[in-house]
């Protein structure tokens, strides 16, 4: 009996001694509003619980209410989601905002400069940023075309057969398109449908056991994570993906590295330059960038390029803009030319679909920070520091008040210049901004522009989905829970 309550009497000091050490964090939090989350030990039980499509509506509700800020406590942790642009600016070029919380960490087993803390996100970032260069993605250009035109000959096979989810097509395309540009080339578009959509199904899953373990902390500790069945699944998908890919990818780098010494050349991959000894980066760190850069280059493009070629599908007055462009740019004809950066230039319309698609679906729906210092923000808010900052993305990108009444439509005109120019250059944020930006935007933009040009030219695209019907799951990225059903028949040109 006394040593109970010595016991609970020792817990209550420590309690109150916690918040006494913390009482100016305390503080400061308690002038944030509060959000919408129901932040009470049910609200906590629901969103450890819930399957991906709840955790999406949750997440997408949480931070509604105020137009600065709004908080919600997970356990100790003080999340706060800032969602005015001005602010986002701030958070997102702070020098004190650079690194992410320990639910990003601690939920992704492969670093990478995606994932990795600050330090090593410095170190590799640096290496990396001059092979995502505007001037190094000319060497690349070659390689979007080429294997494209694999994916044009294998859309053949599905012209007139109806309905089918155009997501394992794209995911074939820029899975197969990153590992050649990292030298390293393989068959994926020309596999068998069931062994190439097993793979991309266990792809999938694997994202989807990341962001569980994003919402279930207990689940941080690999020790108790290895007696689940989610481990079991996500050490055969490594397994494949590290003995099919990633050490096939590096080891290949290395002996054309080799060779480009013994012939005083210079490498124009980024891959050369993660290998070489030079940079001194363990096997470890090469292993979980590649898988990284694999993982994010594919994820990103498939999902936004099935987007849009399904919202295409739904808006049909929309897609016969984007054939109107094409048709004024290359003539009336079914087969794209080669596609260079001068032509890809002048797809305005286009680009203006894409960036309308990522706002109205981005792919990723919410960026993290953790803040090493105080910040203060509008109206005299002031975040804590080591407080959780989420940028609600999706939220940003569909507020009424920036977009207008009909932000929750389909309206690329939204960037034509006259009117782009008038929405706040943080309200536009798909690829994030700041000194994290996600380092392959400009390959993301590229590929989906030659892949959906040369789609589009040849095809046209119809779906039965309806815009407000679509139901959308969060695995890290934003994916359509019902899948990107489209139908394709090839176009009549006059």
């Amino acid at each position: 009996m006394i040593v109970t309550e010595f016991l609970i009497f020792l817990f209550v000091i420590l309690v109150v001694k916690h918040f006494w050490d913390n009482r100016r964090f305390y503080y400061l939090a308690s002038k944030i509003p509060n959000s919408s989350f129901d932040y009470s030990l049910k609200g906590l039980y629901q969103i450890l619980t819930l399957d991906s499509k709840k955790i999406y509506l949750i997440a997408h509700e949480a931070f509604n209410g105020n137009e600065v800020c709004t908080k919600a406590w997970i356990g100790p942790s003080l999340f706060v989601g800032v969602v005015k642009p001005e602010d986002v600016k701030k958070v997102l070029n702070s020098k004190e905002c650079l690194d992410k919380p320990f639910v990003v960490k601690n939920a992704n087993i492969l670093k990478g400069t995606l994932f990795g803390d600050l330090n090593y996100w410095h170190s590799h970032r640096k290496l990396l940023n001059p092979y995502f260069g505007a001037k190094s993605l000319l060497n690349i250009i070659p390689i979007f075309n080429e294997k494209v035109k694999i994916l044009m000959d294998n859309f053949k096979e599905l012209e007139g057969k109806g309905d089918f989810d155009v997501f394992y097509s794209m995911t074939a395309l820029t899975l197969e398109t990153i590992l050649k540009v990292m030298d390293y080339e393989v068959d994926i578009q020309n596999q068998k449908s069931e062994v190439k959509n097993a793979f991309i199904d266990n792809l999938v899953k694997f994202t989807e056991i990341i962001t569980v373990r994003m919402f279930q902390p207990w689940l941080y500790s690999n020790f108790l994570f290895s007696f689940t069945k989610m481990s079991k699944d996500q050490n055969e998908f490594l397994t494949d993906i590290g003995e099919v890919f990633t050490k096939n990818v590096i080891k290949n780098a290395k002996n054309l590295l080799e060779q480009e010494e013994n012939n005083n050349e210079k490498s124009k991959s980024f891959i050369h330059a993660l290998v070489n000894p030079k940079n001194n980066f363990s096997y470890e760190e090469i292993h979980d960038e590649v898988s990284t850069i694999m993982m994010a280059a594919q994820d990103t493009s498939a999902i936004a390029s099935s987007t849009t070629l399904m919202l295409l599908g739904i808006h049909k007055d929309i897609q016969q803009k984007v054939v109107d462009e094409l048709h004024g740019i290359f003539g009336k004809t079914l087969d794209a030319p080669y596609l260079d950066f001068e032509k890809i230039g002048e797809l305005h319309y286009l680009d203006m679909v894409i960036n309308e698609t990522m706002r109205l679906v981005p792919v990723v729906p919410y960026f993290l920070r953790i803040n090493s210092s105080d910040i203060e923000i509008s109206e005299g808010y002031v975040l804590p520091a080591k407080t959780f900052i989420v940028i609600p993305i999706l939220r940003i990108h569909r507020s009424k008040k920036i977009w207008g009444e009909d932000a929750d439509e389909f309206r690329p005109e939204r960037f034509e210049k006259e009117n782009f120019e008038k929405i706040p250059s943080y309200a536009y944020i798909p690829f994030a901004k700041g000194p994290r930006m996600c380092i392959g935007w400009r390959y993301a933009m590229l590929l989906m522009k030659i892949q959906l040009a040369n789609i589009l030219l040849r095809y046209e695209i119809d779906s039965d989905m309806k815009l407000e019907e679509i139901e959308f799951k969060f695995h890290i990225t934003v994916n359509a829970a019902q899948g990107y059903n489209i139908r394709i028949k090839e176009r009549v040109v006059d």
